[in-house]
């Protein structure tokens, strides 16, 4: 395949909600067809992601799958490719993998690659045949879960790194309307799921404990998900919830950040962290859990702290030791906004991504 020739790409994501693997993928989607290349999307019509690729000009395909072994998905997968000429199919959730891989096989479709953003370990063999047998190569977005991957069985040669990265000029350009009337004296934020894995329950215990030595702090909790109501009732058995700003969903979460002195991430569980990358282009210090591909972002002592998972004790001490050192916030996000632009910027992510499907159209010699 000519090296600056346009590529016809397909990308499939089966999730109605809008979490940090939507984002990360209508930026490379958006980033590659400003590039030249034909980009189209297969997904729920109706979710935010389709709406706003639509937005963009870029086709999209309504596409549903509700579970992993369906005839439905596979007759659904099929009619979209067929006949379109699609290069490389690209799955950005696991849900398809089966249904995709073995439609493009039976259509010829030259590459199905899939992405992986969890850490969690393959459950079966079923799994790694999955991706051993027909899948072309799996993009994951940390060190971490590739180990995961090759421990679980995953053949190393079908596995590439490539981190997610940061528009930092639109970072830039953000501007947001103010949270409160009067700006508190330090506020400290997070942008997060409410799903259990991202530790928000340890995160009130620790706002608790904070709550009697710095009275005058504000947090804000950004994001909507199944523990909404369970947190914002703990918030009010913790005597704290008017401490607290919880804002639901926000398209502005980056806009948001910027009212933020710190950013908080006290994860059980994490792949990368998208927001503790927009944090950290956003000059925030970070404090966050020693958890999965996050110690990849935050380097303890030099742009954050890491404390370990479910140590609300752990977590208050390195808030105190920011809240109480406006020179170490200072320090610390002005690091944090360096090692983004050095190893975490979106034209890395998508010139990566770009080489990695020609490498291996190259290798099927692919006209």
């Amino acid at each position: 395949m000519n090296s600056r020739s346009r590529l016809k790409l397909l990308y499939v994501d089966t999730d109605s909600f809008w979490r940090g693997g939507q984002e990360q993928l209508y930026s490379l989607m958006v980033g590659l067809a400003s590039q030249g290349h034909q980009v189209n999307l297969a997904a729920p019509a109706r979710s935010p992601l389709s709406q706003r690729v639509r937005e963009c000009g870029i086709q999209t395909f309504g596409y549903y799958q509700w579970s992993e072994f369906s005839l439905a998905a596979f007759s659904r997968m099929y009619r979209i490719l067929k006949g379109r000429g699609f290069h490389v199919l690209h799955l950005n959730t696991p849900r398809p993998l089966l249904a995709g891989g073995l439609a493009s096989k039976f259509l010829g479709v030259p590459l199905c690659i899939s992405s992986r953003r969890v850490n969690f370990p393959l459950r079966s063999s079923l799994s790694r045949l999955k991706y051993n047998l027909i899948q072309d190569a799996v993009v994951t977005v940390s060190l971490s879960i590739r180990e995961t991957l090759l421990e679980g069985g995953v053949r190393p040669e079908l596995v590439t790194v490539i981190y997610e990265g940061v528009d930092l000029s639109w970072i830039d350009e953000q501007a947001t309307t103010p949270l409160f009337s009067n700006q508190p004296q330090v506020v400290i934020g997070t942008v997060a799921h409410l799903s259990a894995e991202k530790g928000h329950m340890i995160l009130l215990k620790a706002i608790a404990e904070l709550h009697s030595r710095f009275p005058d702090i504000r947090f804000v909790l950004v994001g909507t998900g199944p523990l909404g109501p369970r947190l914002k009732s703990r918030a009010r058995e913790l005597g704290i919830d008017s401490q607290i700003v919880f804002t639901g969903f926000r398209q502005d979460s980056d806009a948001l950040m910027k009212q933020f002195d710190i950013f908080c991430l006290p994860s059980l569980s994490e792949g990368l962290s998208s927001a503790i990358l927009s944090a950290m282009a956003c000059r925030l210090p970070v404090v966050a859990t020693r958890v999965g591909g996050i110690p990849e972002l935050v380097v303890d002592g030099v742009t954050g702290f890491l404390v370990a998972p479910r140590d609300s004790n752990a977590l208050c001490h390195a808030l105190s030791q920011l809240i109480t050192s406006p020179e170490l916030r200072k320090r610390f996000g002005e690091s944090g906004r360096a090692r983004v632009e050095q190893d975490f910027t979106l034209n890395k992510k998508l010139r990566q991504t770009e080489e990695l499907y020609r490498r291996l159209l190259q290798s099927r010699s692919i006209k």
